[in-house]
């Protein structure tokens, strides 16, 4: 993923193209540093947020997976002793073409068909999947938050925002 600054100022992201069809990136931010517009994702049991934001095309999925973007990134790029536990996490519906066949939400085999707008808490280390889109009249577009509460001593160690690939 590229950051850059744009002529007026503004941050630009440059989405990456992963393997299964979404382009997507990711950005951490301490509590105190979370931007006005994602205040909504604050809760006083957590301390440091991870967003993916990601697009998926016909044919994306994703498999049955836990949530652990930042955790493996800390542990992979960071420092490997890094304590860190897996994260709550929200998956915000930010559009979601209405006309969307597949693109299913998996937990506890159970299907959810996810609508614009809305959101669905996963607790920690809730394995769960995505159906293949088979097809959309328009991109789906969805914002993961995972929440964790890092003890200071590690946590200050963090270089916040980070900007990655999602």
């Amino acid at each position: 993923m590229g950051v850059q600054i744009g002529k007026d100022g503004e941050l630009v992201l440059t989405l990456d193209d992963d393997f299964n069809l979404k382009k997507g990136f990711a950005v951490t931010f301490k509590r105190e540093e979370l931007p006005k517009f994602l205040e909504d994702f604050k809760d006083d049991k957590f301390n440091t947020y991870n967003f993916i934001g990601f697009f998926t095309y016909k044919g994306g999925f994703i498999e049955p997976h836990v949530d652990n973007d930042l955790y493996l990134y800390i542990k992979d790029k960071i420092n490997p002793k890094f304590l860190i536990s897996l994260p709550e996490t929200i998956v915000y519906y930010v559009d979601v073409c209405e006309n969307m066949v597949g693109g299913n939400l998996i937990v506890d085999n159970k299907e959810y068909t996810p609508i614009t707008n809305s959101a669905m808490l996963l607790e920690k280390n809730k394995v769960h999947a995505v159906t293949e889109v088979k097809s959309f009249d328009r991109t789906r577009t969805v914002l993961v938050c995972e929440k964790y509460n890092i003890i200071s001593k590690y946590r200050d160690t963090l270089d916040t925002p980070i900007y990655r690939y999602g």
